[in-house]
């Protein structure tokens, strides 16, 4: 072997994950904010729909809940002198909820185990990351299908709100709202909150959140104290303190029109309907594939995941079967002044 003083060996190339060198924190920079969907799937919005339509053993049903609009007030007869007997029959009405287990969302990726090799990543810890990478993704897409069955689904305001000051309800449904004050670019108008926070409370909304765009949701950060981010927000302790509670979702805001608009959603006003196929005895594992089930940390969803092993190749798929549904449309009855509100509607920021 000769030596050469003027020639350097070369380095071998340093490999390293850019995630630890730049010290990113993986599950938020693979993860889009998915605000609307953890509220949806939160303690406080959560009922047991769900569980009606889906066992949990790969098993669906069709929930049909019974509901009785309530009566109006304009039926109460006065100074009556025959109160003995009784002449109005009363009867109820339904609703049924069920999911199409067609309607899914679908994510693939395949490896070829004879490319790992020439990788200095460790095999486990690689594929771990590769899954939770697809989880991420499924998260950002079952939140958009989300955002979108939702703004199909909205109601109305009472009729009473026409006369909440500073605000007015237009021929889309839409409660219409200033931000900032007339002719002007920085300062917040004063009583956007109260007006739509009496607007909530004209309406039945009870505590409700508001998911939408930038406009609405910067103002109320401007009022909200101790607020000073967008995401991880404790969202039930601003609804205790203000009764409602913003958030920023550009899922939601896509859907809904732009950044103009937000939703207002009543507390169990909307539910999810999942379903999973590998569960129960459904699931299997062997040497060389796997069929069950994986977790969102962000939601708490689960979706379906299928591992295959196939002479070198790997195969993973990742399906999420979900449905967003409402109360029913027909709550109130013509001539009661609720009649459409449904706890879901939307709001437009309109400044001039």
């Amino acid at each position: 072997m000769s030596y050469t003083p003027s020639v350097l060996v070369s380095c071998p190339n340093l490999q390293e994950n850019l995630d630890r060198i730049f010290t990113i924190d993986a599950a938020s920079f693979y993860r889009e904010p998915i605000p609307f969907t953890e509220y949806l799937m939160s303690p406080i919005n959560r009922n047991g729909i769900s569980a009606m339509v889906s066992t949990g053993g790969s098993k669906i049903r069709t929930a049909t809940l019974t509901y009785q609009p309530r009566i109006l007030p304009s039926e109460v007869q006065s100074d009556v002198t025959a109160y003995c007997s009784a002449t109005t029959e009363r009867g109820n009405t339904s609703e049924d909820y069920s999911i199409d287990t067609t309607k899914n969302l679908f994510l693939d990726q395949q490896f070829d185990v004879e490319k790992l090799k020439s990788s200095c990543e460790d095999n486990e810890m690689w594929f771990q990351e590769q899954i939770m990478k697809l989880v991420a993704a499924m998260d950002t897409a079952v939140n958009a299908k989300n955002a979108t069955q939702a703004a199909a689904l909205l109601g109305g305001w009472s009729s009473d709100v026409s006369g909440v000051p500073f605000v007015s309800v237009d021929g889309s449904d839409n409660l219409v709202v200033q931000t900032l004050q007339p002719s002007s670019a920085f300062a917040p108008f004063p009583a956007t909150m109260q007006s739509v926070q009496s607007a909530l409370e004209a309406s039945n909304f009870g505590q409700a959140a508001l998911f939408g765009g930038f406009q609405l949701d910067n103002y109320l950060k401007l009022i909200e104290s101790g607020c000073c981010a967008n995401y991880g927000l404790d969202i039930a302790d601003i609804q205790a303190r203000f009764g409602m509670a913003s958030v920023r979702d550009r899922n939601v805001a896509s859907a809904l029109g732009g950044n103009e608009y937000a939703m207002a959603v009543s507390n169990g006003a909307l539910q999810i309907i999942d379903y999973n196929r590998w569960t129960g005895l459904f699931a299997a594992q062997d040497s060389n594939q796997s069929y069950g089930t994986i977790q969102s940390p962000a939601t708490g969803l689960r979706y379906d995941l299928v591992v295959k092993h196939d002479c070198g190749v790997i195969d993973v798929t990742l399906t999420a079967t979900t449905k967003v549904v409402s109360l029913p449309a027909d709550m109130y009855q013509t001539g009661d002044h609720l009649e459409g509100v449904k706890g879901l509607a939307r709001i437009k920021v309109t400044n001039v």
